[in-house]
């Protein structure tokens, strides 16, 4: 009796430590949807403050500058970071590290990339999503490295 007591209590204390352990995982993965949201809010905001002037609204370049969400264009996020903290060579483009620290910077990239990975529509991301709320990240969205 003892032993069959034992089992139970063993298989059910496995079980609370794989449901608490899948609890984790989920309340992990939703806590990153909702910073990828709002990293992408935040550079969208960013980009209407310093960059749609040159680069258009929703970063498709215009006459001053080139389209950012070309996916023959895309930079890595190092590569990206040195050009708006310095300006381009040809100074074509302002150096941005009076106004803009590496957060913030992060943030226009991580809202460049997902109108160029088009998982973005154009728009405000909190009227873009699903009934004119808030955009919704994809799964598996950015790609870790």
């Amino acid at each position: 009796m003892r032993s069959r007591i034992l089992k139970i209590s063993l298989i059910a204390l496995t079980a609370m430590a794989g449901l608490s352990a899948l609890h984790r995982e989920s309340a992990a993965a939703v806590q990153n949807k909702a910073d990828v949201y709002k990293d992408v809010y935040n550079g969208w905001k960013w980009w209407h403050v310093y960059c749609y002037r040159c680069h258009g609204m929703n970063a498709v370049g215009g006459n001053l500058a080139p389209n950012l969400i070309d996916p023959n264009e895309k930079m890595p996020l190092p590569q990206f970071l040195m050009i708006v903290r310095n300006g381009s060579a040809d100074k074509a483009m302002q150096a941005w590290d009076k106004l803009l620290d590496d957060k913030q910077i992060a943030q226009i990239y991580t809202y460049v990339r997902a109108r160029a990975d088009k998982v973005l529509p154009p728009g405000r991301p909190d009227e873009v999503g699903p009934k004119g709320g808030p955009w919704i990240p994809p799964e598996g969205w950015p790609k870790q490295k």
